[in-house]
């Protein structure tokens, strides 16, 4: 079980800007300071802030991490992920307040966003599968499988 997730962008943004080399830097580094039994590095999809990429997310803090360069690698290993000391000046601008770091889910971007959940089912109809349905997760779907 891990104690850290390090959720890293892999979209096409992110990846242009080098999200790609920032997971091969984080697996060294990790390995380097014995965390890579601790620390679960993510790839995942894009985070919708493009232009803010590469972009990495880590939990269980949720801090969102905006225009990591190669470089950062080491101080968000040694003092995030080590010391448990947030890195102020790679926290996405708008997360950051007077009070403190806000959550994403608080932010002018995040704040407008619906959540979308997407069911993997099977339905037998007429001898083809339906593989997926896509539906707001607040309204309830009826299917009639018969």
């Amino acid at each position: 079980m891990y104690r850290s997730h390090v959720l890293v962008c892999g979209g096409t943004g992110c990846t242009s800007s080098g999200s790609e080399t920032l997971i091969s830097l984080l697996q060294e580094e990790l390995k380097k300071n014995g965390l890579e039994n601790e620390v679960a590095i993510v790839k995942t999809g894009c985070h919708g802030l493009c232009a803010q990429g590469p972009v990495m997310v880590i939990y269980p803090d949720a801090i969102f991490y905006s225009m990591v360069k190669p470089e950062d690698i080491p101080e968000i290993v040694s003092e995030h992920l080590l010391k448990g000391r947030i890195v102020e000046r790679l926290v996405y601008h708008e997360a950051q307040t007077p009070e403190g770091i806000k959550s994403l889910n608080e932010t002018t971007f995040y704040k407008k966003q619906h959540l979308i959940v997407i069911h993997l089912i099977s339905i037998r109809c007429c001898s083809s599968i339906i593989p997926a349905l896509l539906f707001d997760y607040s309204s309830p779907i009826k299917i009639d499988a018969s």
